[in-house]
């Protein structure tokens, strides 16, 4: 992660010189020489993957230094920016204020490089970094580089649908619970540990002919940890009456917001969703419940039509399968050894002949894995990637024994975090910043692609289009099972994904380690944090009342919470607190009017870093 801040900032700089050289007048030598002096921080970050010992206190002093370098520069562009929009006569009274701006912007960058200087001239610390063969660790990856791109054209246009291995006797026990029974409503359960399954057996269940045919109403709506019933009824209505909004506003014409199906009452969406369950015989799957009292809100929604209705439930818990359901839960097991060996080898080799030497040494790694079809499959998706030889397995068979050996570490953290080890660097800040999203949440691919191009990490581009790479680099995290598709259109092309939340999980944890970015919600809004990036999931408001953080170097701020209302007030915290900022993006409907002063964000030089994207679009 350091090396992707230090090439954003020099991008950052060359972009200023080569298109903003007027604001950086009086201070371009310096500049310049900072320029050479990160280059030199750049490439000596490029000879090493390691994270420990000296080596991670080093990358983690490169990473800051960087940081404090982006912030003294963008400042003075943004300070100079607006003292060239004054008349004349405030220029004449703020020239002293320019001179002394210039001497202090001089100061702080000569500190930086001396910083820098000190680090890069400490070779102590550097030792860790050097390579033991002839083949640096760059080579090596560029070496990688080549062979996927081989490839690379035909992952874009074709997403393998999900190997579904095991769940024969548990797919047909929960399809007779369905079928069978009075014709009263009842509400049937499987639980299991994350990544177990649960929502694969769940979709093989609800797509099989059985169960299309018995029931001729069927809807899906995702729960999550962090429930919303109205997301959640918005959920269900769109998936019932696709048409509702068209109909709407076809009815009420003139009347404004009349085709807003959001702006409903709970009630008035509860009501809805009964009217389309009542005339017809229903399967609802409700995936990943975590508590008693979000099912107590919402299941009244479900109408007892005396049909033989039923509702499929998904939960990690216990208590929660059985306050919802009154027959006893399906218990969803690990897959045995055969079942987790056939899962591993359809993903690693993909229906293609493969060295009987190997086989032994994927079925060790496999077994380490204890039957989670999660972690067999981002494994697989690891060594997919890989040469296919007994010299290259043996490495990875080395790692995870190495990390089994940790007793702290649970054998899901083991293979998740060994996959995110594993990623290119250019692909890791991609796929950390997957967590910002809400749990569960379909993440939309064409604004994900925008951003991660407004973040800088999409470089070294060429003559290609940036949105283009990214793609490509969406590809590669679906192929490596790190993402899941969650809806494609008719031409193939992924159109939205999911991430697991395990695998959200990990992204948090080492962002929050490597300051990409916080997640905040009501249980850590008073801990003091001082991120780049801050991802908001509870309202405005109530943030704005109960947050004394610094946000003064924050250039990513994104708010996924419910109930914001975007006016006067929450415009002059904005504008007073976030002078830096990159990327913002709330909910559109609730913002109003933008306002006027927004040109005063340092979006003036990244254009592009301002979305108003809704994130269920």
């Amino acid at each position: 992660m350091a090396e992707s801040v230090v090439s954003f900032v020099l991008d950052h700089l060359a972009q200023l010189a080569a298109r903003e050289a007027n604001l950086l007048y009086g201070v371009e030598d310096r500049v310049q020489s900072l320029q050479y002096e990160l280059q030199m921080i750049k490439e000596l970050l490029s000879s090493t993957r390691s994270k420990k010992g000296m080596e991670h206190t080093v990358l983690n002093q490169i990473r800051d230094v960087s940081h404090l370098a982006q912030d003294v520069i963008d400042t003075f562009v943004a300070k100079v920016s607006i003292y060239k929009r004054r008349t004349i006569l405030g220029r004449m009274l703020l020239g002293f204020g320019q001179a002394k701006l210039l001497r202090d912007v001089a100061e702080k960058i000569d500190k930086i490089k001396a910083t820098l200087n000190e680090i890069r001239d400490n070779k102590s610390k550097y030792d860790a970094f050097k390579e033991t063969n002839n083949q640096s660790a760059a080579e090596e990856e560029e070496e990688e580089e080549k062979e996927r791109a081989k490839s690379l054209h035909k992952l874009r246009r074709y997403v393998e649908e999900d190997d579904v291995v095991g769940f024969v006797h548990d797919s047909k026990d929960l399809i007779k619970r369905l079928l069978e029974g009075g014709s009263n409503r009842n509400a049937v359960s499987t639980i299991g540990m994350g990544g177990l399954g649960k929502t694969t057996l769940a979709r093989k269940v609800y797509n099989s002919t059985q169960v299309k045919q018995h029931f001729k109403c069927r809807a899906w709506v995702y729960v999550s940890n962090e429930c919303r019933v109205k997301e959640l009824l918005l959920g269900l209505l769109k998936h019932l009456k696709p048409n509702f909004e068209q109909q709407r506003r076809g009815n009420k014409k003139g009347k404004k917001g009349t085709g807003d199906i959001s702006s409903l009452s709970e009630e008035e969406m509860k009501k809805l969703v009964r009217e389309c369950l009542e005339r017809e015989r229903y399967l609802v799957v409700v995936d990943d419940l975590w508590k008693r009292k979000d099912w107590d809100e919402v299941q009244d929604a479900f109408p007892d039509n005396n049909r033989g209705s039923r509702i499929l439930i998904t939960s990690r818990l216990k208590e929660v399968a059985f306050h919802t359901a009154h027959d006893v839960p399906h218990y969803l097991q690990f897959l045995n050894e055969e079942e987790s060996w056939e899962l591993f080898r359809r993903k690693v080799f993909r229906g293609e002949d493969y060295p009987s030497d190997l086989e032994p040494l994927g079925k060790q790694m496999v077994k380490s894995c204890r039957g989670l079809p999660l972690s067999i499959i981002v494994l697989a998706g690891l060594l997919a990637n890989k040469e296919k030889s007994h010299r290259e397995w043996s490495k990875v068979v080395g790692h995870v024994n190495w990390y089994l050996t940790r007793d702290e570490t649970q054998v899901k953290d083991i293979v998740l975090k060994l996959s995110y080890d594993n990623l290119p660097r250019r692909l890791k800040p991609c796929f950390l910043y997957l967590g910002i999203f809400l749990e569960d949440c379909e993440i939309p691919v064409r604004p994900l692609l925008q951003k991660w191009v407004a973040e800088g990490f999409i470089q070294d581009t060429g003559n290609r289009d940036p949105e283009d790479v990214a793609e490509d680099y969406l590809y590669e995290l679906v192929d490596r099972s790190l993402v899941q598709v969650a809806r494609v259109d008719t031409n193939g092309d992924v159109k939205a994904i999911q991430v697991h939340d395990l695998l959200r999980d990990l992204c948090i944890s080492e962002s929050k380690e490597d300051k990409v970015f916080e997640v905040c919600i009501d249980n850590n809004i008073l801990i003091p944090t001082k991120p780049r990036r801050l991802s908001i999931h509870n309202s405005m408001g109530h943030y704005i009342s109960s947050s004394n953080n610094d946000h003064s170097c924050i250039r990513s701020l994104f708010f996924f919470g419910p109930d914001y209302s975007v006016r006067g007030r929450e415009w002059k915290w904005l504008l007073d607190n976030f002078k830096l900022i990159r990327v913002l993006e709330f909910v559109p409907h609730s913002c109003g009017k933008i306002h006027s002063d927004i040109g005063n964000f340092i979006v003036r030089i990244i254009r592009r870093g301002f979305t108003g994207e809704n994130k269920h679009q």
